[in-house]
Formats: structure tokens, sequence, C-alpha cells
């Protein structure tokens, strides 16, 4: 049976009840959550995080690889120019692959040096507003790998939801692995639709598993339904999220997703629009 979101995500596997789902057994955070109080939430939605180490040792591997490809373009260039027709079979087609492929390199080396290390959620349950912070990192692999210009590494949006309009569907990937069998992996995602319909408006990633995990996503209902009681809210460990670039919500969103009530939040509203 299909989805009842339309139109269906791909890799699909089925859609997740939106709701309390206990009140007896313990809901872990998975330790994404990075801030909880009696107004809002932030959870982390890290996917991939290199820190200081990992980045540096990245430039410095792909540094060297770049140099080399732009040596032999180099020296293929004037071969191109001087030599028969016959050679340029050859040596054009491998001109445009060197080209392409330096400039994924650069987009992912923009990526690390701009880049932050965290895409994190925001979920306030006063005003029932659900905020995203998001990062084309957090999408690298995808079709706008190839589309996306590497000079908006440094572009950050932020996109304002209400709650009501929110579900979620669970998806899976799997891919072969050389000793046999497959890797599988399960991304809860939640889709936006129209109010008051199933049509999909717009989506996001919530978090990513190697196993079938639905956990946040409990954790999260529960929370917005003001059953606390058995709701892990151990923080998560602070890592360092100053370099390339903070985590720094929008002066504007940061004071409405703090809001502790309706009220507050269409007086915060008025004061940005006057």
């Amino acid at each position: 049976m299909p989805s009842k979101y339309q139109p269906q995500l791909s890799c699909w596997r089925e859609d997740l009840y939106k709701g309390i789902y206990t009140t007896k057994l313990h809901l872990s955070n998975n330790k994404k959550l990075r801030f909880v109080n009696d107004d809002y939430c932030e959870f982390s939605r890290r996917n991939i995080g290199w820190g200081k180490i990992g980045r540096s040792i990245t430039l410095v591997i792909i540094a060297p690889l770049m140099f080399m490809i732009l040596f032999t373009l180099y020296a293929i260039i004037p071969d191109i120019i001087g030599d028969p027709i016959e050679y340029n079979l050859i040596f054009i087609p491998c001109c445009i692959l060197f080209i392409y492929i330096i400039y994924i390199l650069i987009q992912f080396i923009f990526n690390l040096l701009f880049a932050p290390e965290d895409c994190p959620i925001r979920l306030n349950r006063k005003t029932r507003k659900v905020y995203i912070y998001e990062h084309f990192l957090l999408y690298f692999g995808t079709r706008a790998t190839f589309t996306r210009s590497p000079f908006r590494a440094k572009e950050i949006t932020v996109k304002e939801f209400d709650w009501a309009d929110v579900q979620a569907v669970i998806t899976s990937v799997s891919s072969p692995i050389a000793s046999g069998g497959v890797v599988r992996t399960y991304r809860i995602e939640c889709v936006v639709c129209e109010p008051n319909s199933n049509h999909i408006v717009d989506h996001f990633i919530l978090s990513t598993h190697n196993s079938l995990c639905y956990d946040e996503w409990m954790w999260i209902n529960s929370y917005m339904a003001f059953s606390d009681e058995n709701l892990d809210k151990k923080l998560k460990p602070e890592d360092e999220f100053s370099w390339p670039i903070k985590v720094n919500w929008p002066e504007e969103i940061d004071k409405k997703s703090k809001a502790s009530s309706l009220e507050d939040y269409n007086r915060i509203n008025g004061e940005y629009k006057n």
C-alpha cells in the first residue's frame, strides 16, 4: 500500500503515526537533544561531523589531488589545440571529465571550509511552530550536487512550519557491499502538507540510522503533546560548533522560536514586519 502523503517520497517504506506513542516506556532522544525547556526544544540533525581534525586531514588529501588534475589539464590542452582531430576524440572527453571532477572537489572544499557542523530543528509547543536550520551539506550527494554553485557554500536557509502540517515517513536506501549482502540506511523524513490535506509541499530529514529507529519522532510527539513524564531529557554533549561556521539562528527566528505563547509570537512577528 503506498503512502497516503502524495507525491510519495522516493524509497518510501512506511508512514509514521503522529501522536503520543506511550506513557509507560522510557523514550530516548538518541543523544540528539541540544536544548529543552517548557516552551521549546532543539534537536541535532547532524549527519556528517568532521570536526577540525577531520576537515584538515580531508583538505590535505584533496589539495594534491586537485593539483595533479590541474597539471594534467595543463599538459593535455596544448595537445588538443595542436594535434589532429582523431586525437581530440580522446583528449576532449578526458578534459571534460577532469573539469567536472575539479568542480565537485571545489564544491567539497567549500563545504569543508564554510559548512556548519549541524543543521538543527527547533520545535515550540506553545506556539505549535517548527523551525528548520538547513544547509546544502545535509543533502550532499543529491541532484543539487551537480546543479548548485559551490560559491553558495555559506548559504543558510531557515524555514518555519506549523506543527499541524508536519507528518513523518520512513524511507530506506540499500547499497551492496563487496563482501556480499547489502547495507541499509533508514531515514525519518518529515513531510509538510498543505493544511487539512495529504499533498506534500516540502520535506526535510529528521534523522538517519543504520537500523530501523523511531526514537526521535516518538520523543518529539510526546513533547509536543506536553507528555513529559517518560522523556529522556539528557542533553547532547556539546561538541565544537563554532568552527568553521557556528550554528547561529537569525535574530527574528531565534526570538520567535523561543516565544512562550502565541501572543508573544504575534508581538515579535509584528515587530519585525514593521
